[in-house]
């Protein structure tokens, strides 16, 4: 667990720099480990929603890993061949009252670079959908801490997207944010601005953490 500096990229280059020097090995068991807690946290929110007679299959969103971010092939794998629920990326590309969007990714998808050189599927628009129609969305991140505050990249593309989460809810079922990182992400406090979007959870290979109060 590192401890943060006064200067978020001075933070940011350090927790990237933490994540990159894991080995190929260490990489593929920490994406077998967490894969293992998210099919349990799976399992328990889909009973949960089925208690609440909520839509079946759950729209799941994730995203394609780099720069040393903990693998999400394995559990896109998992969802594809073991579940019915729907896997979604997210999607710069997108409408221009958009932020971001979330376009389903199948086994067939065609797939295009955005900005960032990034794949990300390649739909019509009106396949596009909002973070507020996602169950649940893994989120990329680069540092996290016990109180649920996320350091992304800098872009807000998340904190904009997700924006409504910080309101009250004019929903019963708002989509769960779940940090998705290796334990060597966790820094022991980060500052929280007023348009940050806290996380519901996280999993790593250690396990999953829950910030939502029972």
């Amino acid at each position: 667990m590192t401890t943060p500096t006064t200067s978020p990229k001075t933070l940011r280059k350090q927790l990237r720099m933490l994540r990159r020097q894991l080995t190929p090995e260490q990489q593929a068991l920490h994406a077998l480990q967490a894969l293992t807690y998210l099919q349990d946290f799976l399992e328990n929110h889909s009973n949960q929603a089925t208690q609440n007679q909520l839509p079946r299959p759950l729209k799941v969103a994730l995203f394609l890993s780099q720069d040393g971010e903990l693998k999400t092939q394995s559990a896109i794998d998992y969802l594809w061949h073991c579940t019915e629920h729907r896997v979604f990326l997210p999607a710069l590309e997108t409408k221009p009252d958009l932020h971001m969007a979330f376009v389903e990714y199948q086994e067939t998808t065609l797939m295009i670079n955005n900005q960032f050189g990034i794949p990300e599927p390649q739909a019509p628009l009106d396949k596009h959908l909002t973070g507020q129609q996602m169950d649940i969305v893994l989120m990329p991140l680069v540092g996290f801490d016990l109180q649920g505050n996320r350091m992304g990249m800098g872009g807000g593309y998340y904190d904009r997207s997700f924006a409504f989460k910080r309101l009250p809810q004019d929903s019963a079922n708002p989509p769960l944010l779940i940090g998705w990182a290796h334990s060597c992400q966790q820094t022991s406090q980060l500052a929280n601005e007023p348009w940050d979007v806290p996380l519901d959870g996280i999993i790593t290979e250690q396990g999953f953490k829950s910030f939502t109060a029972e």
